[in-house]
């Protein structure tokens, strides 16, 4: 509900300053959301066949990477079909190098509970034209062009990703999730790839579940920094 609250953070504060006992109006409409009885319908939804979930591998950000040779460093995570579609639909520049993505689910494991970065991608039509549509929390009526979007897991990589100075990064340890975030936004927004154009991303980071530091000791050796990092 909070987002919500920031979303119409201007109708919220209409409805405190009176109560909440608007009955008309964009205040009134937004009050019946909150009651529940206004509903949110998802327009255009995909059919359940490109919802369908499938693992592919990402070297996580919060886990230091172990480069001893053969160490499988990759967390399986999910990806839906609609989500691989939106991503190959820009392969040229939104490869799975670039999201450090690993299909081969032979150099990953599992960690229950792990849920990886996603990469929200907004595409539509370049063809596409706004078209009228009507808000199912205020009822007021607006245009927007008619998008499709997938959520595409991404992790640590080095490829094409660049430091704050620009600068590429070559060990893959010293990439952080900003870092990535930026090389994907260079990647994909605003590029135009055969019929579509992507028109925004949005990011979720990694989850990890708590069961899976229980009993983690800190690591030791000569390797194990102890000073504030400079820069």
């Amino acid at each position: 509900m909070a987002k919500y609250h920031r979303r119409f953070g201007a109708l919220h504060k209409t409805l405190k300053d009176t109560n909440y006992s608007a009955t008309s109006g964009a205040a009134g409409e937004y009050l019946n959301y909150l009651k529940g009885t206004n509903k949110l319908v998802v327009a255009r939804k995909p059919d359940s066949k490109y919802l369908v979930r499938f693992n592919v591998g990402i070297i996580p950000f919060d886990i230091e990477p172990d480069t001893t040779a053969g160490v499988i460093n990759a967390y399986q995570g999910s990806m839906t079909v609609i989500g691989d579609i939106v991503r190959k639909t820009f392969d040229t520049t939104l490869t799975d190098a670039v999201l450090g993505i690993e299909r081969d689910l032979t150099k990953t494991k599992e960690i229950p509970g792990f849920y990886p970065a996603l990469a929200h991608v907004v595409i539509i039509r370049t063809d596409a034209v706004k078209s009228k549509k009507t808000s199912g929390i205020t009822k007021r009526d607006y245009k927007a062009f008619p998008t499709r979007s997938g959520g595409v897991p991404y992790g640590r990589t080095i490829t094409t990703v660049k430091d704050p100075k620009g600068a590429a990064i070559t060990d893959i340890s010293k990439e952080s999730e900003e870092d990535s975030r930026a090389a994907i936004m260079t990647a994909v927004k605003g590029i135009t790839a055969g019929s579509f154009k992507c028109i925004g991303v949005s990011f979720t980071p990694e989850l990890h579940p708590e069961a899976g530091f229980f009993g983690v000791a800190k690591p030791t050796g000569t390797t194990v920094p102890t000073d504030v990092p400079t820069g």
